[in-house]
């Protein structure tokens, strides 16, 4: 069996974003030479398997000031890419989100989004995209809670996103419902 493509999300209405603030004790920094391990230590924790830091390189449309950190104390416990995707042009592109496994569920996810669709505004942006995973449950609540909605570009979407809106709380299901047409 062929492996389905990943499910895509999109929001609208950058310009009209702002900023929430983000938990007082988390610092935001960008990539810097020397912090590859830890990017790869976050993505590991996150995903459950590992990704060497050249993946992201060649991933995506790749500065190292589009790599957005959180640290808390001075550990780097979050990652969010906020970029462009050339299959998509005009919007923005969030890439490989993720928060090591001892601070999930902690709202970091969240305020990695935010961070991310910030950097993208202030790029000029009017709208953003991203890609998951139909089994990242806890990513696909903070996309939605976020604002984000599916983005239907493959035959097997419709059925997926039905899917989901069975799995993922009540809350969801009419943004996800009313985008499938």
């Amino acid at each position: 069996m062929a492996s389905l493509p990943q499910l895509k999300m999109k929001i609208d209405g950058l310009t009209s974003f702002s900023m929430p603030p983000l938990p007082p004790e988390a610092e935001v920094t960008t990539h810097r030479d020397g912090d590859e391990a830890e990017w790869e230590s976050i993505i590991e924790s996150a995903f459950g398997s590992h990704f060497d830091f050249s993946f992201l390189k060649g991933a995506v449309q790749y500065d190292p000031g589009f790599v957005y950190y959180i640290s808390v104390g001075h550990r780097k416990i979050a990652t969010v890419t906020a970029t462009h995707n050339p299959a998509y042009p005009g919007n923005g592109w969030l890439s490989m989100v993720g928060v090591h496994r001892d601070f999930a569920g902690r709202g970091y996810g969240k305020a990695l989004v935010m961070i991310a669709l910030d950097a993208l505004k202030r790029r000029g942006y009017p709208s953003a995209m991203l890609s998951t995973d139909d089994d990242r449950i806890p990513a696909l609540c903070t996309y939605l809670s976020s604002g984000f909605v599916p983005f239907i570009s493959h035959e097997s979407h419709p059925r997926r996103w039905r899917d989901l809106a069975a799995k993922l709380p009540e809350r969801f299901a009419p943004a996800i419902l009313s985008s499938l047409g």
